[in-house]
């Protein structure tokens, strides 16, 4: 799919500039715009995702991890709008509270979208949501089939080249089956089924180490790495009573050691005593004449 790239233009100069001009664009209201899930389905998986993204991201202080936040790309018209079901942004101050989120002042649209379809959103979705998705400069575009009836994948990832749109490439794992990779993320991406819901799973290809965002996983999980931690600890305290008994032992030695030296120093002394002796009396007993 082609786009054209005016927008994307427009939007990165006005963000980079970072002006602000005044006249009716600063006395603009931006609101919030509310949200329900369509479906208990739709919610699990657009939860699960955010929750495990964020979750990675933790100690990134410059990604910003969003659901449903409000977007507003064009500065002066709050009738232009998009709320991605998951986004990441990368390049902004996490800490910073938000209710939603204007590109001309965050200086960043989203690397990364997540659209979890819906039967009233999954047509758009392909189509025109995509496409102005793609016209803002979002670098990563993905949808998720909750149900498996309104796609033709249960996954899809397109990444934005140039001025088209393509397919992200699927990787195969030994053993592990196939993923879609996500440059922008550095994760593998597939689904499975989590209470009835297709869900989002997560792989960091550094680790192997997957997440979905579900609770019993992250508890899992960190019951795992404090199992880790107790046998660390363990064989570290092990290998410190090992250390501690190779002291005392060395402490010994040395102790035998200083002994030795000082019983040398005592037969040293005691040969050159003799030996002073053994002269004198040679010299006395030695015949005259």
């Amino acid at each position: 799919m082609s786009i054209r790239t005016s927008t994307a233009t427009r939007l990165a100069t006005e963000a980079a500039s970072g002006v602000k001009r005044a006249g009716k664009h600063d006395v603009i209201e931006y609101p919030d715009r509310p949200w329900a899930a369509p479906s208990v389905w739709h919610g699990v998986g657009v939860r699960l995702a955010a929750v495990a993204l964020d979750h990675f991201f933790w100690d990134r202080e410059d990604v910003l991890v969003a659901m449903e936040l409000t977007v507003y790309y064009e500065r002066g018209n709050n009738n232009v709008w998009l709320r991605p079901d998951v986004q990441a942004v990368f390049g902004v101050d996490r800490s910073q509270e938000r209710n939603v989120y204007k590109v001309w002042e965050e200086g960043n649209v989203a690397d990364f979208v997540l659209e979890v379809a819906a039967p009233s959103t999954a047509k758009r979705d392909a189509t025109s949501t995509a496409g102005q998705y793609l016209q803002m400069g979002v670098r990563e575009y993905w949808r998720l089939d909750p149900t498996g009836s309104l796609m033709g994948e249960s996954l899809e990832g397109y990444v934005s080249i140039g001025r088209r749109i393509k397919p992200v490439k699927t990787v195969e794992r030994p053993g592990r089956g196939k993923y879609l990779r996500s440059g922008v993320l550095g994760l593998d991406l597939r689904t499975r089924k989590r209470g009835g819901a297709t869900v989002l799973v997560f792989t960091d290809p550094r680790t192997g180490r997957e997440f979905d965002g579900a609770p019993e996983v992250a508890e899992r999980q960190l019951r795992n790495a404090e199992g880790r931690a107790d046998a660390l600890q363990d064989q570290a305290d092990a290998l410190q009573d090992q250390a501690d008994a190779l002291e005392g032992q060395a402490d010994a030695l040395q102790d035998q050691a200083d002994a030795a030296r000082e019983e040398l120093r005592a037969l040293e002394e005691l040969r050159a005593l003799l030996k002073e002796r053994l002269r004198l009396l040679e010299g006395r007993t030695r015949p005259s004449g």
